[in-house]
């Protein structure tokens, strides 16, 4: 009889864990905890964090060009971008970048800048690194004026990695 009960009880737990783990209609949590808000604040595309969001002129979805050295600066959006106030879904995607997804808006695989300490900090504008110049990234496409209040623009002091 005891054999019975420990049988029908470890056939219960994994008839729950099964459809607890399927395909129920919801998301799990690992997806949630992949993805990532890309929403636009005074004209620029922000993450979750409201930090600016950048792009290369030089990098493509194709054609990776911060690599190495240049991710300690330019770390990657990691994740899969939904679209967040003033931001397009169909304008979003990703590309593969080692065994992580990189987001994407409009093709352009989208990074952080380190210097970036708060919401609004634009201080990546403009700066020339990794074969190309960095600019907040827009919905226009279009490289965002940085605001007036003490950001930093410019290049020199960030390239020379290989």
């Amino acid at each position: 009889m005891l054999r019975i009960a420990a049988a029908t009880t470890v056939l219960a737990l994994a008839a729950t864990a099964c459809s607890s783990s399927g395909g129920g209609g919801g998301t799990s949590p690992a997806a949630d905890a992949n993805t990532v808000r890309i929403s636009v604040s005074h004209g620029m595309l922000v993450g979750p964090n409201a930090h600016t969001i950048y792009s290369n002129t030089a990098d493509s979805a194709t054609h990776l060009i911060c690599t190495g050295q240049c991710l300690s600066l330019w770390p990657p959006v990691y994740g899969t971008p939904t679209a967040g106030a003033g931001v397009t879904a169909s304008s979003l995607g990703t590309i593969k970048r080692g065994s992580q997804v990189q987001a994407t808006f409009d093709g352009h695989p989208l990074y952080e800048f380190y210097q970036d300490g708060k919401a609004g900090d634009t201080n990546g504008n403009g700066v020339t690194d990794a074969g190309g110049t960095w600019h907040p990234a827009t919905v226009s496409g279009q490289p965002a004026m940085a605001p007036s209040s003490g950001a930093k623009s410019g290049g020199g002091g960030y390239g020379g990695y290989p």
